[in-house]
Order: structure tokens, then C-alpha cells, then sequence
């Protein structure tokens, strides 16, 4: 079953419609069936989107990124993001911004919250954890990452009730004074139609950065993709979380959805007609287009706490955006 929250919000310029989505596994599965449920209108929206990526990548338009894409099927079954070999050339600008937070840090200006487990329910169940108490007959696994999946849907599957002698099983972060606080970060996805597709790389590409850094340190993140348009004074947005509080970060997942030109210029539109369509919408032919600040005033409205990744199309535009949301974060 999909899992999706519809929302429609009255905004000072207009109307917004989005769908919030917990995970990139029920935005993909919510994109992929409402094809089949496309009005007139939108099926020729989305078979003219197909008919154009031939004609560009007929003609070894840079369009998607480099390199070119052979056919679209390849787009349609593109899953790794395409600028991993920028991550050095922006860690490196981002350096001086994240040694001065780190700075803070260090002098205790910036006390860190740790993790904690507890009895009582509260944050999320470590099966990891509590698998080290249970009934010694039966086989669990945790030496890896896939053991501990396999054992755990194995647990779960099974109709026997298995005790674990380990009580405090629930991870959450232990609240101090002072303590840093927990961050929200929202990223608008993909750029308009005039730009290359190299310049969607970036935005993804410092997100992912700022994430790591701060994971490093035990401050706990929560990360939202944004893919969203505005025509005829509406604005519409999927809302794609793709790490909670206490996930580790997926590099690609995020970077794929946030910055891959590739993804964004045709599943990404898929996901628009599809959002478009479920609020009985017919989006126009050129799928409308992305505001200034549109990322920023769609999570004030929303969130007024999360800070959000706006549209950045270099180096130097994504290190100002990570050293702008350091900046509001640390005053917080």
C-alpha cells in the first residue's frame, strides 16, 4: 500500500497542492501506477515529454547531462547519480565554511546530542540491538548489513512471538541544554528549461556535504526532496523524504532525486503529470515552470522551521547556500 498525504494550502499568490511521501519507495510506486490513471490531457503532456527526449538525444543535446543517453528506456531505468566526480571540487570550496561550524563546535559554543536507548518506546526500535537478547534457538545474524535484513524480515514473517532479554531497544537523541539542535532540510529539485544539464548537479551535491558533516558529529538530520512546478498561479510539489532523523544518508538516493539532470528532465517530470493528475489538474504542455524562491515560500508555509536548498546552478552558488543555512542554523 502507498503511503501519501494530500494537501491543498490557500498561499498569499495562490494555491498550493502537494503530496508528502515517507519514503523515495512510495514516490516511485504513487509515479508509476498513476500513469495509468492520466486524463486526455496529461497522457499527451507525458507521451510528447517521450517523443522530445528522442529528438534531443537524436541530436547529443547536453540536455541530461553528460554523457549523453542512448535511448529512453535508459532515462526511464537511470538509477545512479551522474556527478559523483564533482563531490571533491565542492567538498573542497565547502572546506573553510564547515571548519568554522566545526570550530564552533569544538569550543563547546555548540554542545553535541548523543544517542541514547531507552525502555519506554520512545524513538525508533533497533532490531540490531534487541537481537542480541533474543531466544538463543533461534539463528539471527547481524555480522552485516544484509544479514541483519534478512534475519529481521525473517523475525517478522514468522507467526512465533520471540522475547528479547535487552530492554532498552529504542534509539532517540538524549535532550541536553544547549544541545544542538535536530535539522530539517528541504532541497528544490531539478532547474528550468534554458539550463544545461550539468548545472543541476551542484544544489544535490553541497546537500549532500552538509549532510554528512553534520551525521559525523551525531546531529540528527532529516532530508526532503522538493519536485515541484507553478502554472496558472498554482504551485504544485512532491514532497519526498529520503533520510529521517535516524537514518544513515543514502549518497545516491539523495543525489539522485535532489541534482541528476537525467532523473529530474523524465522521471522527474513523470512525478509532476502524475501529482498533477491526482488533483484532477491538467498541467500544461510545457509542465510550467520553477518561481524564484518558490522552495523557500512553499516550506515557510509548511515548515517554518526547515531550511531549504533553493535553486543554485554553481560552485560558488551552492557554498553561499550551505554558508547561509549554517549561519540561520547556528542562531537558532
Amino acid at each position: 500500500m502507498i503511503r501519501l498525504k494530500k494537501h491543498t494550502i490557500q498561499e498569499k499568490h495562490g494555491v498550493s497542492h502537494y503530496l508528502v511521501f515517507d519514503s523515495v519507495k512510495d514516490f516511485h510506486a504513487f509515479t508509476n501506477s498513476e500513469v495509468f490513471n492520466f486524463s486526455k490531457n496529461n497522457k499527451d503532456v507525458w507521451n510528447t515529454i517521450k517523443q522530445t527526449a528522442i529528438k534531443r538525444i537524436n541530436s547529443n543535446s547536453n540536455w541530461y547531462g553528460s554523457p549523453i543517453p542512448k535511448s529512453v528506456k535508459e532515462l526511464e531505468k537511470h538509477t545512479d547519480f551522474l556527478g559523483m566526480h564533482l563531490i571533491e571540487n565542492v567538498r573542497n570550496k565547502l572546506k573553510d565554511k564547515l571548519d568554522l561550524f566545526l570550530e564552533k563546535v569544538s569550543q563547546n559554543q555548540l554542545p553535541i546530542s548523543q544517542l541514547s536507548y531507552n525502555d519506554k518506546g520512545l524513538g525508533v526500535f533497533s532490531f540490531d540491538r534487541a537481537a542480541m537478547g533474543l531466544a538463543k534457538d533461534y539463528k539471527i545474524d547481524i555480522s552485516t548489513q544484509i544479514d541483519s535484513k534478512i534475519s529481521k524480515m525473517r523475525v517478522e514473517l514468522d507467526k512465533t512471538v520471540y522475547k528479547t532479554s535487552v530492554r532498552k531497544a529504542y534509539a532517540s537523541f538524549e535532550k541536553k541544554d544547549h544541545a544542538l539542535p535536530s535539522i530539517q532540510l528541504y532541497i528544490l529539485a531539478g532547474a528550468n528549461a534554458n539550463l544545461k544539464g550539468e548545472q543541476i548537479l551542484y544544489v544535490g551535491l553541497a546537500c549532500n556535504e552538509l549532510v554528512n558533516f553534520l551525521e559525523a558529529r551525531n546531529i540528527p538530520v532529516e532530508v526532503n526532496v522538493l519536485i515541484g512546478t507553478n502554472f496558472s498561479d498554482k504551485t504544485l510539489m512532491n514532497i519526498i523524504r529520503v533520510k529521517r532523523f535516524q537514518d544513515s544518508l543514502d549518497n545516491n538516493q539523495l543525489l539522485l532525486l535532489a541534482a541528476d539532470p537525467r532523473y529530474f528532465r523524465h522521471r522527474g517530470f513523470k512525478s509532476l503529470i502524475s501529482a498533477a493528475n491526482s488533483f484532477d489538474l491538467e498541467i500544461p504542455q510545457d509542465l510550467g515552470g520553477i518561481k524564484g524562491d518558490m522552495g523557500k515560500n512553499f516550506v515557510k508555509e509548511i515548515n517554518s522551521n526547515g531550511f531549504v536548498f533553493e535553486q543554485s546552478y554553481s560552485i560558488d552558488q551552492v557554498v553561499n547556500e550551505v554558508s547561509q543555512i549554517l549561519m540561520n542554523y547556528m542562531k537558532d
